[in-house]
């Protein structure tokens, strides 16, 4: 799972490498070779040396501010976390490919019918993308055309307004802009879930099967009714495809003496420490990553069995670092997540049980 997992962290980094791939090749194979006729001529050319763009949305407000910085593409907006990296690669990408198909108005009354009139100047203004420190014109997106063909745009710098090829995306909303993925571990990877609740309460789950399919509580109230394996694994899948609503720099202070601690077991040891709280800006969670126990019939290196001690004692190693580097990632950072994730993070032993009434009608 770790190594899963890790690929997950990395994949900035990785497509980091595709964007230099996608355009490195000769005049014939990028769309650099060219230029007559391109949206933004000089961009193809000079798309991996991109490294700032800044994202304005209708009402003149910066939406994004994009800076590529420690191999991984950043939001000064949200602290410098990091951005969606897909997003921003798309975007480069249509920008560097777009051309030009048909010339519209150059006449400014008629920007606003376009939507291409400059941000902040009231109705019928576009969002612009800016590209500071390149020798770059910046660029007005306005409206889809009607038959689908493609957008309006217009250079910052050129009263000509086009008609282009490509259907640019600019979302006007800052988070759209943030990688929100967290994590990915499937219920099949974890060995066993605990949630402890201020006051004594603690709720301890454990697969039922090898698969991870159905889930057991430990110790139940003699005489009350659990509820049905597949509703508690809906506690130990919450980490699968794991998505934030925001995000803010970790603060101890933050964090009540009351918050909910969930603790998951990974089948290849390793320990996701998640702390849950609410305050007036959300629902909450911190995340601690560290070493734990190997299930029986785990993986340890998250690849394929090692032989000899020396290959086990490799295994140890890289499992170590695969756990820093995860809680590098994660423990700097607390995460919004939406109602249903957060429930579902920190159920109390009543939540699991049969409601009494329901017992007995099934009786």
């Amino acid at each position: 799972m770790n190594r899963k997992l890790l690929l997950g962290l990395g994949l900035g980094t990785i497509a980091a490498l595709a964007l230099v791939l996608i355009f490195a090749g000769g005049p014939e194979d990028s769309p650099g070779g060219a230029d007559e006729g391109a949206l933004l001529p000089g961009l193809a050319d000079r798309v991996n040396d991109i490294a700032a763009l800044d994202i304005v949305g209708p009402d003149g407000e910066t939406v994004a501010t994009l800076r590529r910085e420690r191999e991984r593409w950043r939001m000064r907006e949200k602290h410098d976390y990091e951005a969606d990296f897909a997003r921003i690669h798309g975007l480069l990408r249509d920008i560097a490919q777009a051309r030009r198909l048909e010339p519209r108005t150059d006449r400014p009354e008629w920007y606003p019918r376009l939507g291409v009139a400059a941000p902040g100047e009231g109705e019928g203004s576009g969002m612009a993308i800016r590209f500071p420190g390149a020798d770059l014109s910046g660029l007005i997106v306005g409206q889809r055309d009607p038959a689908g063909i493609g957008r309006y745009v217009r250079l910052l710098d050129q009263s000509q307004a086009w008609l282009t090829d490509h259907d640019l995306e600019l979302p006007d909303d800052p988070m759209e802009w943030l990688e929100r993925a967290i994590m990915d571990i499937p219920a099949a990877d974890i060995h066993e879930v605990t949630v402890r609740h201020p006051g004594g309460d603690t709720v301890e789950l454990r697969p039922g099967d090898s698969e991870g399919s159905v889930w057991v509580m430990l110790d139940p109230p003699p005489d009350r009714e659990v509820k049905q394996g597949w509703q508690l694994r809906q506690t130990a899948s919450v980490l699968a495809k794991l998505n934030m609503a925001d995000v803010r720099p970790h603060e101890a202070a933050a964090v009540p003496d009351d918050a909910v601690e969930t603790v998951f077991r990974t089948r290849d040891g390793m320990v996701f420490t998640a702390r849950t709280f609410s305050d007036e800006s959300g629902n909450w969670v911190h995340f601690r990553v560290s070493e734990g126990e190997v299930a029986p019939g785990g993986d340890a290196a998250g690849s394929e069995s090692a032989e000899g001690a020396g290959a086990g004692e490799e295994s140890a190693t890289e499992r170590e670092i695969d756990i820093v580097a995860v809680d590098g990632r994660l423990s700097p950072w607390q995460f919004a997540l939406e109602q249903e994730r957060f429930d579902r993070l920190r159920p109390t032993t009543e939540d699991l049980l049969v409601a009494p009434e329901e017992a007995q009608s099934q009786d």
